[in-house]
């Protein structure tokens, strides 16, 4: 792929933090399905978010993945300002 000097657009980064986040939250125990909803899964240009669709185990930990949440939240957000 050819690199340029050129900004990600809006949904390039998003695009970007998302995989970051799914690739550690799949890490966690207890983690069963992880599904991208909301504005980033349609055409809309200028998605402001990404939405993620989080199934544990029952007996999950959920620490890790609020941790991990917090990190993320908001964070994406500040690319369209």
């Amino acid at each position: 792929m050819k690199k340029t000097n050129q900004p990600l657009s809006v949904r390039a980064r998003l695009i970007t933090e998302v995989l970051n986040l799914v690739r550690k939250a799949r890490q966690l125990p207890g983690v069963v399905r992880i599904a991208l909803i909301g504005s980033l899964t349609t055409s809309k240009p200028t998605p402001k978010d990404f939405d993620l669709l989080v199934t544990v185990m029952d007996e999950m930990d959920l620490a890790p993945l609020a941790k991990l949440g917090r990190k993320f939240n908001g964070h994406a957000v500040n690319f369209g300002s």
